[in-house]
């Protein structure tokens, strides 16, 4: 036994030890020059401002959907690792590499610089790839992808290089590697979480995404000219403690690290890049029921995710004076196991505040996430003029675990398992990874102790006792809407999770949820927005309906033979549902002029030239939820223009809501539509807008006339009297274009450069006092009549 270990003991050469029990310190460590720390936290700032934007501008044509997203982070997660991977090597070899990182930051923001005007030419370029396949959604998501990357590949392949760059000109200047790289990783990642906060919570809605922009160029360019301004006076590496040129001091390690076991931290790595990638979807989905689906809530939870990171690795730092490193590296994982499964168990307990959730759910396994990235680099990396390379390597595994994470969660976990099935199933690829190190340990699996088998107990004892908290939070949410309220049924997609609720004895008490979000309910608005646009329209053959819901506004519109009827949803399983609310949901689907198209439809329009007598828009409630404001801005508007035949008319329905994002709305729509009239909703109070680029005449006639078809009377009144007669629809007309442009003069229209409802937050802490109330068109009525 002895002779055998000592045998694999001699097999270690010194090309296979990180680091050896010789080495000693002959030098003082140099620390990181303060102004280069405040460079890399100012240029993870700008990595994260080009990513929300760009999440943002690609979403108007690639989609508003959970695949769009998972597809973009993982072209730009493989930027990141493309950069790392390939110019982490040059690192090593150039003489100045603080001047390389100069290079790369003024390069960032000239690329970032040049993607500002990609939607302009990618949107063409994807309708020729829709026309040239036949229409095929396969081949135009590919062509999309492709085109996606080649546009992000650039700016985010010179972003992933900047972190082995300024890693190895640290560890030549410092020769402490684990001080260095724990260091400037956590001051890249609390940079990304000032970013995150400053993109989506200030600058877009204060100045716009085309000015958010130029503040991230702006901080490369000042990131770039201040690294060539300090290299004169910090040199190209070398410790300021040592002579010029001479070696770093070597490090002082007690526990040998075999080539076997490097391999290993490399699969660590990647699986924990898979884990943390894949938990951020997982938690983005069941958070949303506590902080709802704005840009904003989103935003909170990635800010917690980057601060937990951020301290953690400059926590991890330390690592240089561990006497194991690769044996912490497997309990930090065994940590991010126990802790995720932890958040997932406790999801629906108590009230706390919802600010204090996501702490409690991401947090922890957050800083131990970012502790371990450092300490898997003290453990995998060397001093042999190879940092950059090693840093490279390292964080390009990681990369790659994130961008099969982002895929995997979007794609696969989420869709196929549930939100907190996914979660319990990541949890055990963290405890995976945990034993990973510990096999892969120099003294094997006998170096666990008593502690670490019971915190891996603990984590299969709580990932067999998660049960499904996300469905019961949406369970107690949905119970107290109406007595007797029950769940129909509930589908977990990509998309979205899609709940149909209601009392089963009361056929209108019926609920739609998406998210855990009412979006409609039965009303006979829904109705009116069908017929009264197909009555005022000329001679209307056919009509687009985006936004089903429960379907209403799609089966009143099917009431009318000789109208051909497409319906754009979203949501898969949206259209699945309507039989909760219509029993004749199958047989209205089924008919010859009726068609379901699950898409985007902004993308939608923009994929096909098709022209329409009548287009009808419902975006779903409330106003400020991620990707909403895009079916709201002017840009979308002149689409929808563009898609109508000469005497066709735009219905926009708008809910009550707070009165300053309602007026932007109403402004934008009056803004591009040269003829607008107003109506009101008959049992809802909310906005029903019709837009014509042509005068309507003789609206009474058109109204009178279309209560001669029995059909359409006989659904108007289904649920109620409220549009029995002409003259009651008549009476919900408020007003037309010239009164709403004054009702709404001091508010600004809405485009898809300042989306401002997406971003209501310094209407909120500015007390604007038209925030604070809802406003509907009584409102409306009234100030006609006050002037």
């Amino acid at each position: 036994m002895n002779g055998e270990r000592g045998a694999k003991t001699a097999d270690l050469s010194s090309d296979d030890l990180v680091g050896g029990a010789s080495g000693k310190i002959t030098a003082r460590a140099a620390r990181l020059p303060l102004a280069l720390c405040f460079l890399f936290l100012l240029s993870g700032s700008s990595g994260l401002i080009y990513e929300v934007v760009w999440l943002r501008m690609l979403s108007r044509t690639l989609g508003s959907t959970v695949y769009a997203t998972s597809t973009i982070l993982a072209v730009f997660m493989a930027g990141l690792a493309l950069g790392s991977l390939v110019l982490g090597r040059l690192a090593d070899k150039v003489r100045r590499p603080l001047v390389l990182y100069a290079i790369l930051e003024a390069s960032i923001g000239a690329t970032a610089l040049l993607s500002l005007s990609m939607n302009s030419w990618l949107a063409p370029l994807y309708r020729a790839i829709y026309a040239t396949t036949g229409d095929s959604r396969v081949a135009l998501t590919v062509g999309q992808v492709l085109l996606t990357m080649i546009v992000l590949l650039i700016p985010t392949s010179l972003m992933g290089a900047t972190l082995p760059t300024l890693c190895a000109y640290g560890v030549r200047r410092c020769g402490s590697m684990g001080g260095v790289i724990g260091t400037l990783y956590a001051l890249n990642t609390l940079g990304a979480l000032l970013g995150v906060l400053a993109g989506g919570f200030v600058l877009i809605g204060a100045i716009g995404e085309t000015r958010t922009m130029l503040v991230g160029i702006t901080i490369n360019a000042i990131v770039a000219a201040v690294a060539l301004a300090l290299f004169p006076a910090i040199g190209a590496g070398a410790s300021c403690d040592s002579p010029a040129g001479a070696a770093p001091p070597a490090r002082s390690s007690r526990i040998p690290i075999s080539r076997q076991a490097r391999r290993s931290v490399l699969v660590c790595v990647c699986l924990s890049g898979f884990v943390s990638l894949a938990l951020e979807i997982v938690w983005s989905r069941m958070l949303a029921l506590y902080l709802g689906t704005s840009i904003y809530a989103f935003s909170g939870m990635l800010a917690v995710m980057l601060l937990g990171i951020g301290f953690g690795g400059w926590y991890g730092r330390k690592a240089d004076v561990w006497k194991d490193p690769l044996l912490a590296l497997a309990r930090l994982e065994l940590g991010v196991a126990f802790f995720a499964a932890v958040g997932l168990a406790t999801f629906s307990w108590g009230n706390y505040s919802l600010f204090l959730r996501p702490l409690i759910v991401v947090g922890p396994a957050a800083l131990l996430l970012g502790m371990a990235f450092p300490v898997a680099v003290r453990c995998y990396a060397d001093y042999a003029n190879s940092t950059g390379r090693r840093v490279g390597e390292l964080y390009a595994w990681n990369t790659a675990g994130c961008i099969l994470g982002a895929l995997a969660g979007g794609f696969l976990l989420v869709p196929r398992f549930g939100a907190a099935s996914s979660g319990a199933i990541l949890s055990g690829l963290a405890a995976v990874a945990s034993l990973v190190i510990f096999a892969a340990h120099p003294r094997g699996l006998g170096i666990v102790r008593l502690a670490d088998a019971l915190v891996v107990v603990a984590v299969g004892f709580v990932i067999s006792r998660i049960g499904d908290p996300y469905s019961a939070v949406i369970r107690n949410n949905i119970l107290p809407l109406e007595p007797g309220c029950q769940i129909f049924d509930q589908r977990e997609e990509a998309a979205a999770t899609t709940t149909a609720a209601g009392v089963p004895d009361v056929p209108t008490a019926r609920h739609l949820l998406v998210n855990g979000v009412g979006v409609t309910i039965l009303v006979t608005g829904n109705k009116l927005i069908a017929h009264l646009p197909l009555w005022l329209a000329d001679s209307p053959r056919d009509a687009l309906v985006v936004c089903m819901g429960m379907g209403t506004t799609f089966r009143s519109m099917s009431r009318h033979p000789d109208i051909d009827v497409t319906v754009v949803e979203l949501v898969p399983a949206v259209p699945r549902f309507m039989h909760y609310f219509h029993t004749d949901a199958d047989r209205v689907m089924s008919q010859p002029n009726s068609h379901v198209v699950v898409d985007d439809g902004r993308n939608y329009l923009l994929m096909h030239p098709r022209l329409f007598d009548v287009i009808t828009i419902d975006p779903a409630p409330p106003l400020c939820s991620a990707g909403t404001v895009n079916l709201y801005s002017e840009e979308f508007c002149k689409l929808c223009a563009g898609h109508l035949r000469p005497g066709g008319m735009v219905c926009l329905w708008v809910p009550v809501a707070q009165e300053s994002e309602v007026k932007m709305i109403l402004r934008t729509f009056a803004t591009v539509f040269p003829f607008v009239s107003v109506w009101s909703g008959p049992t809802y109070q909310g906005f029903i807008l019709l837009g014509t680029l042509k005068p309507v005449n003789d609206v009474e006639a058109r109204v009178r006339r279309g209560f001669t078809d029995p059909a359409a009377v006989s659904d108007l009144n289904e649920w109620d009297n409220s549009c029995d007669t002409p003259a009651k629809v008549l009476a919900l007309r408020v007003c037309d274009r010239n009164a709403l442009l004054a009702f709404t003069s001091n508010r600004p229209a809405i485009t898809d450069d300042r989306p401002f409802t997406e971003f209501p937050l310094w209407r909120y802490l500015l007390n604007d006092p038209e925030y604070f109330h809802l406003i509907d068109t009584t409102d409306l009525r009234k100030w006609i009549a006050s002037r």
